[in-house]
């Protein structure tokens, strides 16, 4: 029973793994795209939005600055991205993005650790909450 019963977490976390980076594509495609539609299905209404810059939105605050080209992303990429299922409707991406971001006119190159909170709502995975934080030069 030991060996069944891993198998299936095992199983359950290659799941939600696969699910949350689809979702994290979905999120900077949706960013990439300036389309603030589909970044509200992503977005969780509870959303924690830390910036790099010390700045924290919620999730209605985050749309605006997106739907009115407050913030508008060029490039994003990801590196040594990992999720970390936390229970069967609840996980952690971490990792490393480097993205190019125009911030109100003023074009910026990022190069970030992050974290974000996932949570599946619904059979649909959501980001909670995200938190960005600078790499030491």
């Amino acid at each position: 029973m030991g060996l069944e019963r891993a198998l299936r977490h095992r199983q359950m976390s290659t799941d939600i793994e696969q699910a949350v980076l689809a979702a994290e594509r979905a999120r900077c495609e949706a960013m990439l795209a300036n389309d603030s539609q589909a970044l509200d299905t992503i977005l969780d209404g509870r959303l924690h939005f830390s910036h790099a810059t010390g700045a924290v939105d919620d999730k209605a605050a985050y749309l605006a600055k997106m739907s009115t080209g407050r913030i508008t992303y060029v490039s994003i990429d990801w590196s040594e991205d990992r999720v970390i299922p936390l229970a069967a409707n609840a996980a952690l991406l971490t990792g490393r993005m480097t993205s190019v971001v125009s911030v109100e006119g003023v074009r910026k190159r990022l190069d970030n650790r992050v974290m974000s909170a996932w949570t599946n709502d619904q059979g649909r995975w959501r980001v909670v909450a995200f938190q960005s934080t600078p790499l030491a030069t």
